[in-house]
């Protein structure tokens, strides 16, 4: 007869488990960021002994333990045997580590094709910039060459012309001191 009863959990008088906490006490409080013990249990003196606030700590204490030994237990199969999967770390390691010794070695080459490049591109840069200098002073000098030479054609025509009217003066005077004597 005894087994035809429906098996039910033990519970009090009110059909509340046995071990229920009391209203007052929320265990969701200690898992908030910002739980302060000291607050905590100033807040709660107001409402229960301290003798019943201790008694209720140590039962939940009680109880953190107790579900920190059943996981512990449902996964201690699995822990003991983490040590026979990790039987090639070693060899994966090694394997994983030649795929990244040639990746650095290019990378390496290639940081080194790139600075050969950039040394290369700056001395074009700066050889660039002496021949415009050595240009625009070329030009300089070539412009100046244009305005001695305009000076000196015209220094020469105007002393050609100026000894040109003095030989016709001469002559002309020749010509007039000659129609005098005679």
């Amino acid at each position: 007869m005894a087994d035809t009863l429906p098996t039910r959990s033990a519970t009090d008088l009110f059909s509340d488990p046995i071990d229920s906490q009391p209203l007052w006490f929320k265990k969701s409080s200690f898992l908030q960021p910002e739980f302060d013990s000291e607050a905590y249990i100033s807040d709660l003196r107001t409402l229960v002994s301290f003798d019943t606030l201790r008694s209720e700590l140590q039962t939940h204490l009680a109880s953190l333990k107790h579900e920190l030994i059943d996981l512990i237990n449902r996964d201690y199969a699995d822990f003991v045997n983490l040590s026979t999967k990790l039987v090639d770390v070693d060899g994966a390691i090694v394997r994983m580590r030649a795929p990244l010794t040639e990746l650095r070695e290019k990378i390496l080459g290639f940081r080194e094709s790139v600075e050969s490049t950039l040394v290369a591109v700056q001395n074009g840069l700066r050889q660039r910039s002496e021949a415009s200098a050595a240009r625009e002073i070329l030009e300089l000098l070539l412009d100046t060459f244009h305005v001695v030479s305009k000076v000196a054609i015209e220094g020469l025509s105007a002393e050609k012309m100026w000894e040109r009217k003095m030989h016709l003066e001469c002559r002309s005077w020749v010509f007039v001191v000659g129609s005098q004597e005679s």
